[in-house]
């Protein structure tokens, strides 16, 4: 996109009105630039030797355009109503040139247009449309060099008000012109549009008329003065909502840090309770092995002792003997305390005899993945040994006992429920084909998603196969459980249903076909 872009344009009367054309540069802006045109019932040229001119601000597509404007007299071809005139607009894209080359290249290129279409002494536009300009030569050869020149325009702030502004000045020779400009771009921000006058005539309408704000070249200054000062309070406020909030978050990062900083110290307190009683308990553990170890051992001797015909109340005094003073010492031991967990409770199952600690190992084992499944286990074993023993002695040899495993998987009883038994063999007639309609297939799985239940997706198989639904609508939890069956990966079963996951696997649809 050219930063340098010129507009012409003028009012045209019937039928035409008003129209403007971009005849140099980006032609795609005369769709998106908004109207050159004056408000005849806020401001307009009242004679022949009228000037007026502006700045105008608008974005579009991301680019800031600004452009400066002349407007001189000028009569429609068919009618003499007031207010008419031919324009010309300089329009830059994000840069500008500096004022002194605006004013010139603009005033040069007005003057040219406006000699090509405008006739004589009678001011009157000799073409109807703005696309019927005579460019012929309003360009100097140099023109285009000016692109070189610009620079980019810098606003710190934008507000799209719809305000315009209306300055009048003793006259419009070329310095005024290059300081009106210069200064404007310092309110341009505040105002979309700044006009620049020297007739008393046209103050005068803007002044009755009351649309547009009037001011002078001293109001101008003050202006310039009042917006610098918002724009300091502006910074200012600034300032201060960033430093409140920036103590806000000093704030919560102090109390988040402390309250994170008192959570590490009582996870360290219980770490350390934890490690405590986890020590506790192996000890305990090694010293209960080891009793019921000597319990053990005592007991087969005195069962010797009664085997090679010793005396049956010295033995069983003994074994009294033996059993009190076991449960004595057992009794002393701590029993095991629960410790803090970070994680869910896991279940612990029960643990073979086999896996007791021999008497004779004094030495811990370097990993214990699980000591609390160990102790648990250890405990049970013996207690149920203990029993087994004292009761073989007085009662005879008991059945060993069953140690139940109290470890279920609700998953699998879930998995069980819906596979156990083949449901091929309850559907009547037994299902001998699969759904072929791809069309079908492709409407019903647009259908799914990964909260779909089997229950919904065997409702759509019943609906979009008529066939199916006419032989097992009335056998509807057997045709599901055959759906699973066939298509296992393309299921999960969670805890209160089953669910479509993977519905590119959901490739076998039962169905029965009728032999011919």
């Amino acid at each position: 996109m050219k930063n340098i872009n010129v507009f012409g344009y003028a009012t045209f009367g019937t039928p035409n009105g008003f129209t403007q054309s971009c005849i140099y540069g980006n032609k795609s802006l005369e769709k998106i630039l908004k109207k050159f045109d004056l408000k005849s019932d806020a401001i307009q040229l009242l004679s022949p030797n009228d000037r007026i001119y502006s700045i105008r601000k608008e974005s579009a597509q991301n680019n800031i355009l600004l452009s400066y404007s002349v407007y001189t007299f000028a009569k429609e071809k068919n009618s003499n109503r007031s207010g008419t005139f031919i324009g010309t607009s300089l329009v830059f894209t994000n840069e500008i040139l500096p004022e002194n080359l605006i004013l010139s290249s603009l005033h040069e290129i007005h003057i040219n247009l406006k000699n090509n279409n405008v006739s004589g002494d009678g001011f009157v536009l000799n073409i109807n449309h703005s696309k019927d300009f005579n460019l012929q030569d309003i360009f100097s050869k140099d023109f285009e060099k000016l692109e070189y020149q610009t620079h980019k325009i810098d606003f710190l702030d934008w507000d799209n008000s719809g305000y315009s502004l209306v300055i009048k000045t003793d006259k419009l020779d070329t310095n005024s012109i290059q300081d009106l400009f210069r200064k404007s771009l310092s309110i341009l921000p505040k105002y979309d549009t700044v006009y620049f006058i020297d007739s008393k005539e046209i103050a005068e309408f803007v002044s009755q008329k009351r649309l547009f704000r009037l001011i002078d070249k001293n109001g101008l200054d003050r202006e310039i003065e009042k917006l610098q000062e918002e724009r300091v309070q502006k910074v200012e406020n600034a300032i201060l909502y960033l430093k409140n909030k920036r103590l806000k978050h000093e704030e919560n990062g102090r109390k988040e840090l402390e309250n994170f900083k008192k959570k590490i110290e009582h996870n360290e307190q219980k770490h350390s309770a934890n490690s405590k009683i986890i020590e506790e308990s192996d000890r305990n553990l090694k010293a209960l092995n080891n009793l019921y170890q000597a319990f053990l051992r005592k007991s087969d001797e005195l069962i010797s002792k009664l085997s090679s015909e010793k005396g049956l109340n010295d033995i069983n005094y003994s074994y009294s003997q033996l059993e009190k003073d076991f449960l004595n010492e057992k009794s002393k031991l701590d029993f095991i305390s629960d410790v803090s967990s970070f994680s869910t409770t896991r279940t612990v199952s029960s643990m073979p005899l086999s896996r007791l600690i021999p008497e004779e190992d004094d030495e811990p084992e370097k990993s214990k993945p699980d000591v609390f499944k160990i102790i648990s286990a250890v405990l049970n074993v013996l207690l149920i040994g203990g029993a087994i023993v004292f009761y073989t002695m007085f009662y005879g040899k008991p059945s060993e006992p069953a140690i139940p495993n109290t470890t279920e998987s609700q998953e699998n009883t879930v998995i069980e429920s819906i596979t156990s038994d083949s449901a091929s063999g309850k559907l009547n007639p037994t299902p001998n084909a699969v759904a072929e309609n791809q069309e079908n297939i492709a409407e019903m799985l647009n259908r799914f998603d990964r909260t779909s239940t089997i229950h919904y997706v065997t409702d759509i198989i019943f609906e979009k196969n008529k066939s199916i639904k006419d032989v097992y609508q009335f056998q509807k939890n057997d045709y599901k459980k055959l759906l699973f069956e066939k298509n296992p990966e393309a299921f999960r079963v969670d805890n209160t249903d089953t669910v479509l996951i993977r519905k590119d696997l959901l490739q076998n649809i039962p169905s029965y076909r009728q032999q011919q």
